[in-house]
Protein backbone atom coordinates (compact mmCIF):
# COMPACT_ATOMS: atom_id res chain seq x y z
CA UNK A 1 0.00 0.00 0.00
CA UNK A 2 1.28 3.33 -1.10
CA UNK A 3 1.24 6.56 0.80
CA UNK A 4 -1.14 8.18 -1.38
CA UNK A 5 -3.54 4.59 -0.71
CA UNK A 6 -3.13 5.33 3.07
CA UNK A 7 -4.35 8.65 2.85
CA UNK A 8 -7.41 8.09 1.49
CA UNK A 9 -8.09 5.50 3.43
CA UNK A 10 -7.33 7.55 6.65
CA UNK A 11 -9.87 10.00 5.15
CA UNK A 12 -12.35 8.10 4.77
CA UNK A 13 -12.47 6.13 7.40
CA UNK A 14 -15.95 5.72 9.52
CA UNK A 15 -14.70 7.72 12.97
CA UNK A 16 -16.04 7.38 16.17
CA UNK A 17 -15.34 8.45 19.88
CA UNK A 18 -15.68 5.59 23.29
CA UNK A 19 -16.21 7.79 26.31
CA UNK A 20 -14.32 6.16 29.51
CA UNK A 21 -15.38 7.00 32.61
CA UNK A 22 -12.97 7.92 35.45
CA UNK A 23 -13.92 7.22 38.85
CA UNK A 24 -13.84 8.27 41.93
CA UNK A 25 -12.27 5.98 43.90
CA UNK A 26 -14.07 6.49 47.19
CA UNK A 27 -17.71 7.68 46.21
CA UNK A 28 -17.19 5.39 42.89
CA UNK A 29 -18.72 8.38 41.54
CA UNK A 30 -18.20 9.38 37.74
CA UNK A 31 -15.61 12.24 37.53
CA UNK A 32 -15.22 12.67 34.10
CA UNK A 33 -14.94 10.93 30.86
CA UNK A 34 -11.77 10.35 28.64
CA UNK A 35 -12.65 10.62 24.60
CA UNK A 36 -10.93 7.40 22.69
CA UNK A 37 -10.46 7.92 19.07
CA UNK A 38 -11.58 4.76 17.14
CA UNK A 39 -11.60 4.28 13.54
CA UNK A 40 -13.57 1.76 11.52
CA UNK A 41 -12.23 0.63 8.39
CA UNK A 42 -13.38 -1.87 6.33
CA UNK A 43 -12.41 -6.06 6.98
CA UNK A 44 -10.15 -4.68 9.80
CA UNK A 45 -6.91 -3.68 6.98
CA UNK A 46 -5.38 -1.21 9.39
CA UNK A 47 -5.05 -0.08 13.19
CA UNK A 48 -5.65 2.91 14.88
CA UNK A 49 -2.17 2.26 16.17
CA UNK A 50 -0.59 2.34 12.66
CA UNK A 51 -2.88 5.59 11.84
CA UNK A 52 -1.40 7.91 14.53
CA UNK A 53 2.19 6.10 13.71
CA UNK A 54 1.75 7.21 10.41
CA UNK A 55 0.79 10.90 10.71
CA UNK A 56 3.73 11.61 12.81
CA UNK A 57 5.21 11.74 9.44
CA UNK A 58 2.77 14.01 8.01
CA UNK A 59 2.11 17.01 10.21
CA UNK A 60 -0.40 18.82 8.19
CA UNK A 61 -3.01 15.49 7.73
CA UNK A 62 -2.26 15.10 11.14
CA UNK A 63 -3.98 18.68 12.13
CA UNK A 64 -6.79 18.45 9.86
CA UNK A 65 -7.89 14.55 11.21
CA UNK A 66 -7.58 16.03 14.54
CA UNK A 67 -9.49 18.87 13.90
CA UNK A 68 -12.00 17.10 12.86
CA UNK A 69 -11.97 14.56 15.44
CA UNK A 70 -11.70 16.67 18.86
CA UNK A 71 -14.23 18.45 17.16
CA UNK A 72 -16.89 15.54 17.01
CA UNK A 73 -15.79 14.03 20.54
CA UNK A 74 -16.96 17.83 22.30
CA UNK A 75 -19.76 17.93 19.57
CA UNK A 76 -21.56 14.53 20.75
CA UNK A 77 -20.19 14.67 24.73
CA UNK A 78 -23.61 14.79 26.32
CA UNK A 79 -22.32 14.34 30.24
CA UNK A 80 -22.57 17.01 32.47
CA UNK A 81 -19.11 15.72 33.45
CA UNK A 82 -14.91 17.07 32.88
CA UNK A 83 -13.86 15.76 29.04
CA UNK A 84 -10.33 14.56 28.91
CA UNK A 85 -9.11 14.99 25.71
CA UNK A 86 -5.83 13.26 24.30
CA UNK A 87 -3.58 15.80 22.40
CA UNK A 88 -0.49 15.23 20.71
CA UNK A 89 2.13 17.68 21.14
CA UNK A 90 3.22 17.17 17.15
CA UNK A 91 -0.27 19.02 16.18
CA UNK A 92 0.37 22.19 17.92
CA UNK A 93 3.90 23.32 16.49
CA UNK A 94 2.87 25.81 14.14
CA UNK A 95 1.67 29.13 14.32
CA UNK A 96 -1.60 28.37 12.56
CA UNK A 97 -1.66 25.24 14.76
CA UNK A 98 -1.54 26.94 17.85
CA UNK A 99 -3.87 29.92 16.75
CA UNK A 100 -6.74 27.27 15.94
CA UNK A 101 -6.39 25.09 19.18
CA UNK A 102 -5.67 28.44 21.51
CA UNK A 103 -9.52 29.52 20.04
CA UNK A 104 -10.74 25.82 20.59
CA UNK A 105 -9.37 25.53 23.82
CA UNK A 106 -9.77 28.20 25.06
CA UNK A 107 -13.88 28.27 24.25
CA UNK A 108 -14.06 24.95 26.18
CA UNK A 109 -11.64 25.58 28.75
CA UNK A 110 -14.04 25.04 31.70
CA UNK A 111 -14.87 21.70 30.84
CA UNK A 112 -12.06 20.04 29.38
CA UNK A 113 -8.20 18.43 30.74
CA UNK A 114 -5.99 18.22 27.99
CA UNK A 115 -3.93 14.90 28.41
CA UNK A 116 -0.46 14.91 26.94
CA UNK A 117 0.28 12.38 24.93
CA UNK A 118 3.76 10.80 23.77
CA UNK A 119 4.59 10.26 20.13
CA UNK A 120 6.40 7.28 21.16
CA UNK A 121 9.66 9.30 20.38
CA UNK A 122 12.56 9.92 22.81
CA UNK A 123 14.33 12.18 20.95
CA UNK A 124 15.47 15.70 22.42
CA UNK A 125 13.80 16.88 19.47
CA UNK A 126 10.52 15.09 20.69
CA UNK A 127 11.14 16.01 24.16
CA UNK A 128 11.31 19.55 23.56
CA UNK A 129 8.27 19.50 21.55
CA UNK A 130 6.62 17.95 24.30
CA UNK A 131 7.82 20.66 26.72
CA UNK A 132 7.15 23.59 24.67
CA UNK A 133 3.73 22.40 24.13
CA UNK A 134 3.04 21.56 28.35
CA UNK A 135 4.71 25.65 29.13
CA UNK A 136 1.92 26.79 26.47
CA UNK A 137 -0.97 25.23 28.15
CA UNK A 138 0.06 26.09 31.01
CA UNK A 139 0.29 29.69 30.28
CA UNK A 140 -3.13 29.89 29.11
CA UNK A 141 -4.14 28.18 32.41
CA UNK A 142 -5.57 24.73 30.47
CA UNK A 143 -5.47 22.29 32.75
CA UNK A 144 -3.61 18.97 31.77
CA UNK A 145 -2.96 15.33 32.80
CA UNK A 146 0.36 13.50 31.83
CA UNK A 147 -0.85 10.30 30.25
CA UNK A 148 0.85 6.96 30.37
CA UNK A 149 3.15 7.55 32.94
CA UNK A 150 4.98 4.18 33.47
CA UNK A 151 4.73 2.77 29.98
CA UNK A 152 7.26 1.02 28.30
CA UNK A 153 9.11 3.46 26.24
CA UNK A 154 7.83 6.44 27.67
CA UNK A 155 9.87 9.26 28.56
CA UNK A 156 9.89 10.04 31.90
CA UNK A 157 10.37 14.18 32.79
CA UNK A 158 10.44 15.89 36.00
CA UNK A 159 9.20 19.18 33.85
CA UNK A 160 6.00 16.91 32.44
CA UNK A 161 4.96 15.66 36.01
CA UNK A 162 5.41 18.97 37.27
CA UNK A 163 3.30 20.73 35.12
CA UNK A 164 0.68 18.50 35.27
CA UNK A 165 -2.38 18.75 37.45
CA UNK A 166 -3.48 14.99 36.86
CA UNK A 167 -1.16 11.86 36.26
CA UNK A 168 -2.74 8.93 34.64
CA UNK A 169 -0.59 5.65 35.81
CA UNK A 170 -0.38 3.31 33.18
CA UNK A 171 -2.40 0.15 33.25
CA UNK A 172 1.16 -1.41 32.77
CA UNK A 173 1.70 -1.00 36.37
CA UNK A 174 -1.41 -2.93 37.74
CA UNK A 175 -0.27 -5.77 35.30
CA UNK A 176 3.69 -5.70 36.73
CA UNK A 177 2.20 -5.95 40.00
CA UNK A 178 0.56 -9.01 39.36
CA UNK A 179 3.71 -10.64 38.05
CA UNK A 180 5.82 -8.86 40.97
CA UNK A 181 4.46 -7.58 44.39
CA UNK A 182 7.55 -5.56 44.91
CA UNK A 183 6.42 -2.90 42.58
CA UNK A 184 3.40 -2.45 44.85
CA UNK A 185 5.55 -0.59 46.98
CA UNK A 186 7.11 1.57 43.82
CA UNK A 187 3.70 2.92 43.08
CA UNK A 188 2.96 3.82 46.37
CA UNK A 189 5.81 5.63 46.66
CA UNK A 190 4.85 7.43 43.16
CA UNK A 191 1.46 8.30 44.25
CA UNK A 192 2.36 10.16 47.40
CA UNK A 193 4.68 11.94 45.94
CA UNK A 194 1.86 13.32 43.90
CA UNK A 195 -0.41 13.65 46.64
CA UNK A 196 1.97 15.33 48.09
CA UNK A 197 2.33 17.76 45.32
CA UNK A 198 -1.31 18.76 45.38
CA UNK A 199 -2.13 16.70 41.89
CA UNK A 200 -4.49 14.10 41.44
CA UNK A 201 -3.71 10.14 40.28
CA UNK A 202 -5.05 8.00 38.13
CA UNK A 203 -4.79 4.35 37.62
CA UNK A 204 -5.88 3.40 34.32
CA UNK A 205 -6.30 -0.37 32.86
CA UNK A 206 -9.18 -1.70 36.10
CA UNK A 207 -10.28 -4.50 34.17
CA UNK A 208 -11.25 -6.59 37.15
CA UNK A 209 -12.97 -6.64 40.83
CA UNK A 210 -9.16 -7.53 42.15
CA UNK A 211 -7.72 -4.44 40.46
CA UNK A 212 -10.62 -2.48 41.54
CA UNK A 213 -9.71 -3.28 45.01
CA UNK A 214 -5.58 -2.81 44.58
CA UNK A 215 -6.25 0.57 43.42
CA UNK A 216 -8.63 1.39 46.86
CA UNK A 217 -5.49 -0.24 48.92
CA UNK A 218 -3.38 2.04 46.78
CA UNK A 219 -5.29 5.33 47.94
CA UNK A 220 -5.18 6.92 44.41
CA UNK A 221 -7.70 9.54 43.87
CA UNK A 222 -9.41 7.90 40.47
CA UNK A 223 -9.60 4.56 38.67
CA UNK A 224 -10.51 4.02 34.84
CA UNK A 225 -10.52 1.44 33.14
CA UNK A 226 -13.36 -1.89 31.00
CA UNK A 227 -14.49 -2.98 34.66
CA UNK A 228 -16.84 0.56 33.95
CA UNK A 229 -19.41 1.28 31.80
CA UNK A 230 -18.46 3.36 29.08
CA UNK A 231 -20.56 4.71 26.05
CA UNK A 232 -19.52 5.62 22.39
CA UNK A 233 -21.38 7.50 19.90
CA UNK A 234 -20.72 6.55 16.14
CA UNK A 235 -20.21 9.16 13.40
Amino acid sequence: MNKEEFKNIIIKANYFTKYEAIVDIKTKEIYAYEALSKFDFDNNIISTEDIFRYLHHNNNLFFQLEKRNKELQIKNFTKNKKLFLNFDADICVSDEQQNYWENFLLSQKENIVVEITENGSDDETSAKIMRNFSSWLSNKSIETALDDFGQDGSMFSFFMMNGSKYIKIDKSFIRQIDLNKNYLHYLKGVLKTIKLNGQKSIIEGVETKKDLQLAEELDCDYVQGYYFDQYQIIR
